[in-house]
């Protein structure tokens, strides 16, 4: 159980380093960035390289249809990205939310309270105390312009921001005691520590790291006793495994940023399309899993 594993004890340990690190040394811009990238590079965009490893039927010609369910999913969300926008962000934020709670919480369900309202917490927590980057974010994404100043003044000169923090951290920490009261403080340590987090850094720094700490590390982890318990071959062979696609990826987003340069707006969006088949592959891994294994 993920939980109660070295892994999430080890991800205590290593927020806490972060937030003592981050409250006594100035952190420059470049050093944000250049830990961003080497945490998305060696976790964050390999942790759903393995994806095609899942499919049922495991024959060239079933890796073929894989593939072209995967490629056509992240066609037709592109379509929808270009077509409706809104309905694509929104769509985004439906899929993120529950992809970050079940892989916390490990459940299968897309009706179980903790796990929806834990993503919506790592999710919407770093927008509304960066309230004016977020939205500027957001409408750059649906290409549409707003006037600025009315929107800085609506978050700038407001308490509903903190207020609504104020309010779902209740009901978070109402669900915990109400569907996990065995594991209640495990949780609601990750729960004040990675609130601590986002309270001190910027807003992608804070969600990047915390995206990979808490996100990337746990799916890999869970991935990989998956794979040794179907499969009973090595952590070792996962990672192998894991080589081809993450190095296609990795070098596709080189020559994405070399010819375009870095856009945030443009980098959600590509997140976007590669996140809607992932979520699709690891809600059905997570149901298989409670048939096959209880990771520790």
């Amino acid at each position: 159980m993920y939980i109660q594993s070295k892994l999430f004890k080890a991800q205590i340990a290593i927020q806490l380093i972060l937030i003592v690190l981050v409250s006594l040394i100035p952190i420059t811009v470049k050093a944000q960035a250049i830990l961003c990238g080497i945490l998305l590079c060696t976790v964050g965009i390999p942790h759903g390289s393995n994806d095609y490893l899942y499919r049922s039927d495991k024959s060239a010609k079933g890796m073929m249809k894989f593939l072209a369910v995967y490629l056509g999913t992240m066609l037709l969300y592109l379509v929808l990205w270009w077509i409706a926008p809104l309905l694509a962000l929104l769509l985004f934020f439906v899929i993120s939310f529950h992809h970050f709670g079940q892989s916390n919480f490990e459940n299968e369900s897309f009706k179980y309270t903790p796990s929806w309202l834990w993503g919506i917490w790592v999710l919407a927590l770093p927008v509304l105390l960066h309230f004016d980057e977020a939205i500027g974010i957001f409408l750059q994404m649906l290409s549409t312009t707003t006037n600025t100043t009315i929107v800085s003044t609506s978050s700038t000169h407001s308490a509903w921001p903190f207020i609504l923090i104020a309010v779902f951290g209740t009901v978070y920490i109402i669900s915990l005691l109400t569907f996990e009261r065995k594991n209640i403080l495990l949780y609601f340590t990750q729960f004040i520590i990675v609130t601590i987090w986002y309270f001190l850094t910027p807003l992608l720094a804070g969600f990047i790291i915390a995206f990979c700490l808490w996100h990337s590390l746990q799916s890999m982890q869970h991935q990989a006793s998956y794979f040794k318990q179907s499969t009973g071959r090595s952590v070792h062979q996962f990672l192998i495994a894991m080589l081809p696609f993450s190095l296609m990826a990795l070098i596709s987003f080189g020559v994405y940023v070399y010819f375009r340069s870095f856009n945030v707006a443009e980098a959600f969006i590509l997140l976007s399309i590669i996140t809607l088949p992932h979520v699709i592959v690891m809600h059905r891994l997570y149901h298989k899993t409670n048939h096959v294994l209880n990771v520790e």
